[in-house]
């Protein structure tokens, strides 16, 4: 089995001055959050994935390697391609994608449409002390109703890509095994990578650390403890703030 990772965390797309902005797809807006390669996903729907998408926004200067569509499905840069291929090869798929901004007009740079293709069952129920979903019940509310026998990869389809997960969220390491980027069953919409991807240092893509029970994440308690003490304590004053005062006294 291959070594557990130190770290766990939720990737997203970091857009500048924090205002994210809305992925116009043409044609239909595929959500890519099954553990599935393109082929199957579009022979379960009976029609071809989307090659283009409009960024609805004046060109930019600065625009992140991750994006995400309104279905969750990430769109990335060539540059986060060549680290997915080396950091986490057969992990993820490609196809080329065409972006444009709002005025027609292409968007610097090589685009690919990405598909993960491991979705992983990795929650630490029990640290997060809550029981786990029951599929039976999930299936009752989802908007896809297939009747036909299914295989274990199209049940994945099945579930769709509803976010089940409330609160603070915990992974066990152990069900990794070796992963290094993937989408977590129960909370498909999200994408987790472990330490080592996000070491690679993809320009625009901010990150979020999950628990674990080797690092859990601080309580409430805790994090209000730290933000006390750091209101309180006395602040050192500007060495050029002294410095002028020396000069004019």
């Amino acid at each position: 089995m291959a070594k557990a990772p130190r770290r766990v965390y939720e990737i997203t797309p970091a857009w500048p001055f924090g205002t994210p902005v809305v992925v116009e797809v043409a044609g239909w807006n595929a959500a890519l959050t099954t553990s599935v390669d393109f082929a199957a996903v579009e022979r379960w729907y009976d029609k071809p994935l989307p090659t283009e998408a409009r960024l609805l926004c004046k060109p930019r200067k600065q625009i992140p390697e991750l994006i995400l569509t309104g279905a969750d499905a990430p769109v990335v840069s060539a540059g986060m391609k060549a680290v997915l291929e080396q950091e986490a090869p057969g992990e993820s798929e490609f196809r080329p994608f065409t972006l444009q901004w709002e005025d027609g007009t292409a968007v610097p740079g090589e685009w690919h449409l990405c598909n993960l293709l491991k979705r992983i069952d990795c929650f630490d129920f029990a640290a997060m002390g809550i029981q786990q979903p029951d599929p039976k019940e999930v299936e009752k509310t989802l908007h896809q109703k297939r009747n036909d026998p299914m295989s274990a990869e199209e049940y994945w389809l099945r579930e769709g890509y509803i976010n089940r997960m409330m609160g603070a969220m915990y992974v066990n390491l152990a069900s990794i095994d070796g992963a290094h980027i993937w989408r977590p069953r129960w909370h498909p919409a999200s994408v987790f990578v472990t330490d080592k991807l996000l070491a690679a240092k993809v320009r625009g893509v901010q990150a979020e650390r999950l628990g674990t029970r080797e690092e859990p994440l601080p309580t409430l308690e805790e994090i209000r403890e730290k933000a006390k003490l750091a209101v309180l304590k006395p602040e050192k004053p500007s060495t050029k703030t002294e410095a002028r005062s020396c000069s004019n006294p």
